[in-house]
């Protein structure tokens, strides 16, 4: 078994560096195609994390009615302490309430100034853990509805639909542009490895000769196969880093508007080796495609 892999490996990198110009083309492609998908899961994960920290922003408001007793505020305020869901929540009260609206509307300060009665209820601020999802919003909002003292609960539902079709979005495109990488590598390193294989029928057809089994003769182009995927994609994850660090440099003091605290973020470990697996994956159905097609069909062979 040793023996066997020995033989295969070493054919294949001699296979490799004897055809290297052929290699370095399809090595260049299979690289390109590789660098497209990580380019998108990079850009998807980052687009994806924005809009789970826009949605941290989503406040959640429940205001309280004029008749509101301390004991039913203080319900509210314990079933808020107690939820999992919950990051931080405020006590907003009806002066705190005017005075903010003061604060922020500074210019129309004088619509509240002939106001007798304050207009602003008091209501809870509430905001939810990162990710948190629409259902759980839906929840705290009907079981809140139940308690006493409560006016209305609100929140902005729209956005999260929003949200949610744009995360359906960037998963979908996801799926659809890994399917087109992976058969476009499997495409190139089939045909490589045709031509490859026609500049060594001739040692193939020595080695029928001799007696070699089958499993000599495909080790070698398999194994070829695989390096190649495995070498692009591994070229490929490679420039999808230095990507990541020209973006974070350049977004470092930039575009703070849009994405805040927020850092990009590369791609996790276990996306790196799925990469890396669908180019060695690509390569292993590339050659065995070939190798059907050669040496089943234009070799005869018992």
């Amino acid at each position: 078994m040793l023996q066997f892999l020995y033989f295969s490996f070493s054919e294949a990198i001699t296979s490799l560096w004897r055809t290297r110009i052929l290699n370095l083309l399809s090595l260049g492609t299979i690289m390109f195609a590789m660098f497209i998908l990580g380019s998108f899961m990079f850009v998807g994960l980052n687009l994806q994390n924005l809009a789970l920290d826009w949605q941290k922003q989503i406040q959640f408001n429940i205001f309280l009615t004029e008749e509101i007793t301390e004991e039913e505020r203080a319900e509210i305020q314990a079933y808020l302490g107690k939820s999992f869901f919950i990051d931080t929540f405020t006590y907003l009260s009806k002066d705190q309430a005017r005075m903010r609206f003061d604060e922020k509307f500074a210019a129309y300060d004088k619509v509240t100034e002939g106001l007798e009665d304050n207009p602003f209820p008091a209501s809870f601020e509430v905001f939810l853990l990162r990710g948190t999802k629409q259902q759980t919003y839906t929840t705290l909002k009907d079981e809140l509805s139940t308690f006493g003292g409560i006016e209305e609960v609100y929140y902005d539902e729209e956005i999260f639909k929003r949200l949610g079709m744009f995360a359906g979005f960037i998963q979908m495109a996801g799926w659809f542009f890994g399917v087109i990488v992976i058969f476009s590598s499997i495409f190139t390193i089939s045909n490589v490895l045709k031509l490859t294989f026609f500049t060594r029928r001739e040692e193939v057809d020595i080695m029928k000769l001799v007696g070699a089994s089958r499993a000599y003769i495909r080790g070698p182009f398999i194994i070829e196969g695989v390096l190649q995927g495995l070498l692009g994609a591994s070229a490929g994850v490679a420039l999808v880093y230095a990507g990541y660090l020209a973006v974070n440099h350049f977004l470092t003091g930039n575009a703070t508007f849009i994405l805040g605290n927020l850092e990009p973020e590369f791609l996790p470990l276990q996306w790196v080796f799925l990469i890396l697996f669908a180019g060695a994956f690509s390569g292993l159905l590339g050659s065995l495609f070939s190798l059907h097609q050669f040496l089943e069909e234009h070799i005869s062979y018992h």
